[in-house]
């Protein structure tokens, strides 16, 4: 009985240590308490982040404060979003529950849904929009779920090493994109899916895979955008007038959507290729340096995702592997400033992490960029001045 009572005696201690660390993980007190990552937002004004980890946490930092704190330890991974226009943000927890949370903690509406590899809702709270793990994308939720696209395992996240993103404006249109392939991405929408077929009328996402305009009111493809290729990331402008879109191939386009026929070529870190020239020709005369400005050592030509930084008027273009974003002026091919994030800790661009461009979002109205790291649980905060063309770091936790 005496050694039983020394081995307790000896087994207390660490057994309230083991308690003690757990709970102050579950609360946020260590800088390892939280995986990397793989799906952040930022509110309106700029003050709040919201980041999902690959730890399972929900994470809420005050960047106003310089204070984070734990929501939960049982989130979905690609599950936070700052919800436009609202100081609301959804997550969903490993039960499959959706939850609109407030930022004082309470839940405004919770339903219950299929396991989401990425989500978003528009500002007026009835558009919310989902994708599964094979690029399925649906619309509504409960009772009003209706498929959109829905295809067989591939197109998907584990055999395209990346979600299918989407992107909302405030007007009336969203974009998917996911992977570019030129002659699938060329085929007119009135030859596979018309508009005017039935929305419940199941569309082959393997033909929608690449960047594709919606309207919120038909729930109709509007057009596809061709000329990216492999994995590809867009973006659509706040007031929903512009379409911006790059790839890991290191090729990038803008398009107008009030004239979608129109494709303007992006430059990249060699110039601006030149479409429709002979194949016989030099390498070097494919390309057009004349809007060029100098180049820093690191940027790198291959582009993990794009994102607006100043309303729909400057947009940031992330390489892959790199410290560097490119901005631009929209409507310009041209890149205006290089700006260098920081070499430490390493970003979400750098191990061609596909799958976790949804680990960089921005605040267009505020000016503000997050990311997270590499292989920490930490984010690097950054805020954009349109008048001097800056972007400074303004909080960094690793």
């Amino acid at each position: 009985m005496d050694s039983i009572k020394s081995s307790f005696r000896w087994a207390l201690p660490i057994i309230v240590i083991a308690i003690a660390v757990t709970v102050a993980r579950t609360v946020g007190f260590f800088g390892i308490t939280y995986g990397p990552v793989m799906a952040v937002g930022v509110s309106d004004d700029g003050r709040y982040v919201i980041s999902s980890h690959r730890s399972n946490h929900l994470v809420l930092w005050d960047l106003q404060n310089e204070h984070h704190q734990t929501l939960s330890n049982d989130a979905n991974i690609y599950s936070a979003y700052f919800i436009p226009g609202h100081d609301l943000f959804l997550w969903q927890d490993l039960s499959n529950t959706v939850y609109l949370q407030n930022l004082e903690g309470g839940i405004e509406r919770e339903f219950k849904h299929f396991p989401t590899y990425g989500h978003a809702m528009n500002a007026s709270l009835t558009n919310y929009l989902s994708a599964n793990e094979n690029w399925n994308l649906f619309y509504g939720y409960g009772d009003s779920l209706k498929p959109l696209l829905r295809d067989s395992r591939s197109p998907s996240l584990m055999g395209s090493g990346k979600l299918l993103n989407l992107s909302l404006s405030s007007d009336q249109f969203f974009i998917t994109a996911g992977k570019g392939l030129s002659e699938v991405d060329e085929r007119p929408i009135s030859d596979e899916t018309p508009v005017v077929r039935p929305v419940n009328d199941l569309r082959f996402s393997s033909n929608f895979a690449g960047v594709v305009l919606w309207n919120y009111d038909t729930l109709s493809p509007v057009t596809k955008f061709s000329g990216n290729s492999v994995k590809t990331h867009a973006v659509i402008s706040p007031d929903g007038q512009w379409v911006v879109s790059a790839d890991e191939n290191g090729k990038s386009f803008t398009w107008n959507t009030s004239h979608p026929e129109r494709r303007m070529r992006n430059a990249g870190y060699s110039g601006l290729f030149i479409e429709g020239l002979p194949d016989d020709l030099p390498s070097s005369e494919y390309y057009d340096k004349s809007g060029l400005i100098d180049l820093p050592k690191g940027p790198h030509t291959f582009t993990i995702a794009v994102a607006f930084i100043h309303n729909s008027e400057y947009y940031l273009r992330f390489g892959n592997n790199s410290h560097f974003a490119a901005l631009f002026k929209t409507g310009s091919p041209w890149p205006v400033k290089y700006f260098d994030l920081g070499e430490s800790p390493k970003l979400v661009t750098y191990g061609s992490q596909y799958d976790r461009n949804t680990a960089i979002a921005t605040s267009p109205e505020a000016g503000i960029l997050a990311m997270g790291h590499q292989s920490t649980g930490g984010i690097s905060v950054y805020q954009f001045d349109p008048d001097e063309l800056t972007l400074e770091r303004i909080w960094v936790v690793k």
